[in-house]
């Protein structure tokens, strides 16, 4: 009976959440102001990273407003950015850059995400959404000065992560037969990261080899630090990295670390309570990724720069 409701009740969710936050943006759409001062920052990532671990430590801090994956404000901002098609059948947008900028889209983004309700009178306002990090200049575009937290974890890792959601998929919700967990309804996402990271130059001559979850998790992690890599140097201390690793082997000064770079005190966060909330790693150094050539290479060489130790193993294409 639960299993039967569930999908049900996810429909109606997904529903109200839309509603809710298109009928917002029709009340604000002629004002353009905003008085909230909060810092905003963004904590970004390719998706199985460790990202909602992460959100979910800092959002203990007394100073921090947490906005979690917020997809029906950022869908109701701009539909392109509803990946999975949980709100519409559209095609979407997975890499967005400033030129998807209007001023439409800023009066949107400043009433729902700059201007959530939510303890507005703590000091830093915390957005996590894992796609964020291919929409970097999109980002810049509506909050110019808003700060970056990047989690990066082995990208082995990762693809095994995602492809037992891709695989399991036992996230269903009524009215959306085709919705697969991880690749939207009718492969939305999966599409959307084909073509733009095409378009991107992302190994256009390999990527229709990958013919498995895992592969194309891979692909999607490559092209998620791909993007990262193009904003380095410009965001400059507006971007701060970690790696997964750094944040479960050494939690207290990862955390430390992060708070100084919030410019917030890093005992106001419960440093003990979330340390319990770190598991020790599982390391899986026995899975083994095939890539395309190209592929391989550059996905090796960031787990080289990342001191990860697993490595991608060349595919052999008929």
């Amino acid at each position: 009976m639960i299993d039967t409701l569930k999908p049900l009740l996810r429909s109606l969710k997904y529903s109200w959440l839309h509603y809710s936050a298109e009928l917002k943006t029709r009340h604000y759409k002629d004002n353009n102001s905003t008085s909230d001062s909060r810092q905003l920052v963004f904590l970004i990532g390719c998706g199985r990273s460790g990202t909602t671990i992460l959100g979910s430590i800092l959002s203990h801090h007394d100073n921090i407003s947490y906005l979690f994956e917020p997809y029906h404000l950022w869908a109701a901002i701009e539909p392109k950015t509803d990946a999975l098609n949980l709100y519409s059948q559209i095609e979407p947008d997975l890499l967005i850059n400033v030129n998807s900028w209007n001023e439409t889209a800023q009066i949107r983004f400043n009433h729902l995400i700059r201007g959530y309700k939510s303890n507005k009178n703590k000091g830093v306002m915390l957005e996590k959404t894992p796609l964020n990090a291919m929409r970097i200049g999109y980002l810049n575009a509506l909050a110019p000065k808003a700060k970056f937290i990047h989690l990066v974890r082995d990208g082995v890792d990762v693809s095994f992560s995602i492809e037992r959601i891709a695989s399991i998929n036992s996230y269903k919700i009524f009215g959306k037969p085709q919705l697969n967990q991880w690749w939207g309804v009718k492969n939305s996402k999966w599409n959307a990261l084909l073509r733009d990271g095409i378009v991107a130059g992302y190994f256009p001559d390999e990527v229709h080899h990958l013919q498995n979850h895992c592969s194309k998790a891979a692909y999607e992690w490559l092209v998620t630090l791909g993007e990262i890599d193009k904003w380095r140097e410009y965001l400059g201390s507006r971007f701060y990295e970690i790696t997964y690793n750094q944040l479960i082997l050494q939690p207290e000064t990862t955390l430390q670390n992060i708070c100084k770079f919030l410019d917030l005190d890093s005992l106001k966060i419960g440093l003990n309570q979330a340390i319990q909330m770190i598991k020790p790693p599982n390391w899986s150094q026995a899975n083994r990724i095939s890539l395309p050539s190209a592929m391989c290479e550059a996905f090796n060489s960031y787990q080289e720069q990342f001191a990860f130790p697993n490595r991608a193993i060349p595919l052999k294409v008929i």
